[in-house]
């Protein structure tokens, strides 16, 4: 594992020896699960913005078109959620 030194600000120092108090955990151990949970917060942002940005691209035609398509999957997967239909049912739709 690398180790690294960072400077903090006395309220953020402050916090980070708070929480290891109360966590009874390391401080390293909760500035690396910060750091993991910040990283995965910035791919979903980023995936959610080009998910955002090729949405707008599309003209209303084809979202219509998209979401008509998607609809009955959409159905299938809730109908399975729900429990609906015997489990001979959807083994023959599967095929």
């Amino acid at each position: 594992m690398t180790t690294i030194s960072i400077r903090l600000p006395e309220h953020l120092d402050v916090s980070l020896m708070e929480e290891s108090r109360l966590a009874n955990q390391p401080k390293s151990l909760i500035v690396r699960q910060a750091l993991e949970q910040f990283f995965a917060n910035q791919r979903r942002d980023r995936r959610l913005a080009r998910l955002t940005q090729a949405a707008a691209a599309l003209d209303a035609n084809a979202a219509i078109d998209l979401a008509e398509e998607a609809l009955p999957l959409d159905n299938e997967a809730l109908s399975m959620a729900e429990c609906r239909g015997s489990a001979d049912e959807w083994s023959a739709s599967l095929g």
